[in-house]
């Protein structure tokens, strides 16, 4: 990534002590700020219950905005600069993952002087640095709003915890925050909102599976009021229909390189130390040995015959391990209240009942859901 960041790996892309240091200081500030806990969740209800159809992009945005930065996406100014943002961060994850910027990444003196990669390699260097300078206008602001602030005052916001630290630490790990903040955004914004999309497309071309979703909510809530975490354990339905479309979904297919640090041997295969691996989620979440019938959406295989939610190690949207999606806590609230709430105040359907939105993947580091357009209505006057 020395072509696209200039030797500053952010968060995802580093490995070892600088790593260890990121990542257990982002898990702290988030922890501090209620990932999973009840102000977490009054920052995420609150964008639901305002705009609850189709900008879920807007609504995940806004919920990760507020944690990293503090502010939501509102005033007019902040809506272009949201478009603009949204467009970079798209282009970069759909380009990321194509053979053409892959092999240009791995040989990064020759490829992007060549016709037809040079121009893919500018469109992805340019996606990229179009959320830098963004993030760098954000990082400015906080800077100078820092200078004013108590020593003693709480930080309200990831990049607020990250300056303090920085201006308390010798750490040379606290250097490269813009790299972090375009990792935590992506990945936070992305992921969580395309698997929100994808519930609807689900449901759209299993509509029985609503009609579930809606007796179970009519039995448990009953009511147009906000559900909450406190109503997750019985909501067994719709936590198994949550399961199944992150299974279905398979949002990173070709998962994130990784590296062996030493040398191992898994059965009669031996990979030499500093040899990059990829480990294939695709492998688990479509394994028919584990999930029979995986082509089919089943949000039943997730429920026991005594009616209770069945649990399976083998369900890994997030990966395992040390390297596993460290923002997993939040996700998972934000798919939960959002896929719960929407569907407790909505009823959507196909424009055309015998023509559902397609359910084709777009490729991309993450998958990309199709333009769709459905109808909504609403559940209680």
């Amino acid at each position: 990534m020395d072509y696209i960041r200039g030797g500053n790996y952010g968060i995802v892309f580093i490995e070892g002590e600088i790593w260890k240091e990121r990542r257990k200081f982002a898990m702290q500030v988030f922890r501090n700020f209620g990932m999973g806990r009840g102000l977490m969740e009054e920052k995420v209800e609150s964008e639901i219950e305002l705009n609850p159809i189709p900008i879920i992009e807007r609504t995940i945005a806004n919920a990760i905005n507020q944690m990293l930065f503090g502010f939501a996406f509102h005033s007019e100014s902040q809506n272009e600069e949201y478009r603009i943002l949204k467009t970079s961060l798209t282009t970069f994850l759909s380009l990321g993952a194509s053979p053409s910027v892959v092999f240009g990444l791995n040989f990064p003196k020759i490829v992007p002087k060549l016709p037809y990669f040079k121009q893919q390699m500018n469109a992805f260097r340019g996606s990229y640095w179009e959320m830098r300078n963004y993030f760098e206008k954000i990082i400015t602001e906080h800077k100078n709003e820092f200078k004013n602030r108590k020593e003693d005052s709480e930080a309200e916001d990831y990049v607020e915890a990250y300056l303090q630290e920085a201006s308390k630490t010798s750490s040379s790990n606290f250097t490269d925050l813009i790299n972090i903040l375009i990792d935590l955004w992506g990945a936070g914004q992305e992921t969580t909102a395309n698997t929100c999309i994808f519930s609807l497309l689900y449901v759209l071309n299993n509509p029985k599976v609503q009609e579930k979703i809606h007796a179970e909510l009519d039995s448990v809530i009953g009511s147009d009021r906000m559900v909450t975490l406190a109503d997750k354990n019985s909501l067994i339905y719709v936590n198994a229909f949550i399961n199944e479309v992150q299974r279905s979904v398979n949002l990173l297919p070709q998962n994130l390189f990784h590296k062996t640090t030493k040398d191992t041997k898994i059965g009669e295969f031996f990979i030499p130390k500093n040899t990059t691996i990829i480990p294939q989620i695709s492998m688990v979440l479509l394994d028919e040995n584990i999930f029979p019938e995986p082509e089919k959406f089943k949000p039943e295989r997730f429920i026991e015959k005594n009616g209770n939610l069945k649990k399976f190690d083998e369900l890994i949207p997030f990966s395992l391990g040390k390297r596993q999606c460290l923002g997993e806590a939040l996700a998972r609230m934000q798919i939960y209240l959002f896929v719960t709430n929407f569907y407790n105040q909505f009823k959507i359907s196909s424009v055309d009942p015998k023509c559902p939105p397609s359910l084709k993947k777009n490729p991309g580091i993450a998958i990309q859901p199709t333009q769709f357009t459905c109808n909504i209505k609403k559940r209680f006057a």
